[in-house]
C-alpha cells in the first residue's frame, strides 16, 4: 500500500503548529512500524485539482460508517482492452475508473455465455446443467424454480433489503424476452424466492426510463435499499450496441447516482462490471463513490464471486457456497476508517478513564493499538488509562484488519483537576487510511496534491 500527499497547515500558531506536526510525525511513526510506504511529496501533480480547506473539527466529520448501500451495474461482452484504456470510444469509464479503482486482474466465472455468470454472481454457483442453455427460464432443459438460497436471503435474514432494475422489462419479474429486455440477464427470476412470493417479485422491477427508477430510490436513505443491481436493456449495456453507445449512457446515469442524496450522505459504494468477455474472460471492474479509495488500482486477482464475498465481508454475511468463501474480497478499494469514544466526557487527572475503539470499515478480527501523548501505550478494543496531572494530550488509535487494511484516529484530550460540567461520553475523531486526520481545534489541512495512481496487490 502506497500514500502520497502534500499537505499544508494554515492559521496556526507557532505553538499550534508544533502540536500538529507532533501528531502528523506520531502517525507517520506508526505507518513506518506498520511497513506501510509514506512519502511526502514536494510539488502538485499537474492532473490533480486542489482541495478545499477543510477544517478538522468534530462538526466537519465525514459520515462514517461500514458501507450501507450497493449499486451493482451489470454491462455486457467487453473484453477488459475493449473499455479500459480506449479514451477515444470509453471517455467517461475512464475517467471514472481513473478518479476511483479500477480491479485490473477481473475475471468471469463461467465461459459459456451470460446466464452463468450472472447467476454466479447472486448464488455463487453457474447451474451448468442447464444454464447453457443463455434462455429465459422455462425454455432451459432441466431448470425448475431454484431453492438454493441466493445473496438476497442473506441479507434479508441480516435486516438488510435489496432491489433489482431491468430496463424495458414489462413488469415485475418478468421471465420471457420482450424488446431489449433477456431474461437471461435477470439471475432472480431464475430462483425460487422470486418466482413463488409476490412481495419478492415486487422487488424485481422495471428500472424506468435511463433507470430513473433506481435514480429517484436514490433521493432518501429511506427509499434506497441496501443492495441495488441494475441491469440495462441489450443496447445501453454495450450488448447489440458499441461500447461509445454504453459509456454514453453511463456518462448521464452515474453522475446520478454518485450525486444522489444517497452518495452524498451516506458510505455508498458502486460496482461496475461486464458478465463476460467477448474473447477473453479478462473483464474490466470499477469501483465508485464516497466509500472508495481515490486513484486506486488492484492487480489482486477477483473474480465475480468476489463480489459476493465483498458484500459477506462489509456486512458479516455468511457464504452461499465454496465458491464466495473461497474468493478474495475487494476491501482493498475501500477506505478504512475507525473512531474513538472515551468516558467519562470531561476527564479528570488521576482518574480512570475507559477508551473504547470501533472499526467502522474492514474484516474482523481487528488489531488496536493506543498511544496516549504521556509515554502510555495499551492494546484492545477497550482500555482503561489515567493522566497523572493535567493538560492536553495527543491520543491516537491504529487498527489493523485482517487484511492489514490500516485506519488512525488521532485526537487532543484535555485533562482538567476539577469537574468541569457533566460527565458524558466523547466521540473525538474520525480517519480514514491515507489522509492525516486530527481533532486540532481551528488548525485546518489542505490536501495540496496526490500521486495519480496508487496500486495495491
Amino acid at each position: 500500500m502506497h500514500f502520497s500527499a502534500r499537505y499544508q497547515v494554515v492559521g496556526v500558531s507557532s505553538r499550534r503548529m508544533g502540536a500538529s506536526l507532533r501528531v502528523a510525525a506520531l502517525v507517520l511513526t506508526i505507518l513506518v512500524i506498520s511497513g506501510l510506504n509514506v512519502r511526502v511529496l514536494g510539488e502538485r501533480s499537474s492532473d490533480t485539482l486542489e482541495r478545499p480547506l477543510v477544517p478538522l473539527a468534530l462538526d466537519m466529520r465525514p459520515q462514517v460508517g461500514t458501507t450501507n448501500y450497493f449499486v451493482v451495474i451489470l454491462m455486457e461482452n467487453k473484453n477488459y482492452v475493449d473499455v479500459i484504456g480506449d479514451w477515444s470510444t470509453a471517455p467517461y469509464i475512464n475517467r471514472l475508473a481513473n478518479d476511483y479503482g479500477v480491479a485490473t486482474n477481473y475475471l468471469q466465472v463461467s465461459l459459456n455465455h451470460s446466464l452463468p455468470n450472472y447467476l454466479g454472481l447472486v448464488a455463487a454457483k453457474t447451474y451448468g446443467s442447464w444454464s447453457n442453455c443463455n434462455e429465459p427460464p422455462t425454455s432451459c432443459l432441466g431448470w425448475s424454480p431454484v431453492a438454493d438460497p441466493t445473496i438476497v436471503d442473506r441479507l434479508e435474514a441480516s435486516g438488510l433489503t435489496w432491489r433489482a432494475y431491468m430496463e424495458d422489462m414489462p413488469s415485475n419479474c418478468y421471465e420471457n424476452n420482450s424488446g431489449l429486455y433477456a431474461p437471461r440477464h435477470n439471475p432472480f427470476v431464475y430462483f425460487a424466492k422470486v418466482l413463488n412470493n409476490p412481495s419478492e417479485c415486487a422487488r424485481v422491477q422495471p428500472a424506468g426510463l435511463q433507470a430513473s427508477n433506481l435514480v429517484s430510490d436514490l433521493a432518501s436513505p429511506s427509499t434506497a435499499s441496501n443492495l441495488m443491481w441494475l441491469t440495462p436493456n441489450l443496447c445501453d449495456d454495450m450488448h447489440d450496441c458499441s461500447v461509445s453507445v454504453g459509456d454514453n449512457y453511463l456518462s448521464h446515469l452515474i453522475p446520478q447516482i454518485l450525486n444522489s442524496q444517497v452518495f452524498r450522505t451516506q458510505n455508498a459504494a458502486l460496482f461496475l462490471t461486464w458478465d463476460e468477455g467477448r474473447t477473453s474472460s479478462h473483464i474490466p471492474s470499477i469501483w465508485a463513490g464516497p466509500a472508495i479509495r481515490n486513484n486506486y488500482e488492484s492487480t489482486a486477482r477477483f473474480d465475480h464471486y468476489s463480489l459476493l464475498r465483498t458484500l459477506e465481508a462489509v456486512w458479516h454475511l455468511p457464504p452461499l457456497t465454496n465458491n464466495d468463501e473461497a474468493a478474495s474480497p475487494m476491501t482493498d478499494f475501500f477506505t478504512s476508517s475507525n473512531q474513538i469514544t472515551f468516558a467519562p466526557g470531561n476527564p479528570l487527572a488521576l482518574q480512570n478513564i475507559s477508551f473504547t475503539g470501533a472499526v467502522l470499515q474492514g474484516l474482523s478480527p481487528f488489531n488496536y493499538t493506543w498511544m496516549f501523548g504521556d509515554g502510555g501505550t495499551a492494546t484492545g478494543a477497550t482500555v482503561v488509562h489515567s493522566y497523572s496531572e493535567r493538560g492536553r494530550y495527543e491520543v491516537a488509535l491504529y487498527t489493523m484488519d485482517a487484511l492489514n487494511h490500516t485506519a488512525i484516529t488521532t485526537a487532543i484530550l484535555s485533562i482538567s483537576v476539577e469537574s468541569q460540567s457533566p460527565s458524558v461520553p466523547g466521540l473525538v475523531g474520525v480517519a480514514s487510511a491515507g489522509f492525516l486526520l486530527a481533532t486540532l481545534g481551528p488548525v485546518a489541512v489542505r490536501r495540496i496534491g496526490a500521486n495519480k495512481r496508487r496500486k495495491g496487490a
